[in-house]
């Protein structure tokens, strides 16, 4: 008889630990996944206050944000076009739709990124001003990355996996 509560003795002490690592852990994995957000945001601050655009390709989707970009801007020129009934905007598009792709490598540089939302043009965006840009989720596996006085506008971001990358501009604004 003694062998036996010798035995349950070192099972019954396995089940009652198991328990509270469990909850810590999930609680740990559930405050991760909360603010997991926060800490990307806070790495493309570092990459784009620093100028560094090997930090930010970690980060950013840059081949995705420009594709994006581009299929918005011809989206609106299409739509001007097909507004003019004389016929002269489509000739003006074929001279301005090969400027598209080089106003998006323009617009897409951290400069560029740090303008977003500010009012400031591309190429003279304050790169301190992404001290300023807030967190806003838009469900569980999107969040948007926005200037403080701007919540319309900023980096699209989406969860892979356990972390975020930008893979989209949101820009309200565009020309129309």
């Amino acid at each position: 008889m003694n062998e036996k509560s010798q035995e349950k003795t070192p099972s019954s002490f396995k089940k009652p630990t198991l328990w509270p690592v469990l909850l810590v852990a999930l609680a740990g994995l559930m405050a991760y996944l909360w603010f997991s957000p926060y800490l990307t945001l806070w790495g493309i601050q570092r990459a784009i206050q620093s100028n560094n655009p090997k930090a930010l390709e970690r980060y950013i989707d840059f081949p995705r944000v420009r594709e994006s970009l581009k299929a918005d801007l011809n989206r609106v020129l299409l739509e001007q076009v097909s507004r003019d009934q004389s016929g002269f905007a489509a000739l003006g598009l074929l001279f301005v739709a090969p400027l598209v792709d080089q106003m998006v490598d323009v617009f897409v540089t951290p400069e560029g990124l740090a303008s977003i939302g500010t009012g400031e043009e591309p190429q003279k965006g304050n790169l301190e001003a992404v001290r300023d840009w807030r967190v806003k989720r838009q469900g569980l596996s999107k969040v948007l990355l926005h200037h403080k006085d701007n919540p319309e506008e900023g980096l699209l971001m989406e969860r892979q996996g356990l972390g975020w990358k930008v893979m989209r501009l949101q820009i309200e604004t565009l020309p129309q």
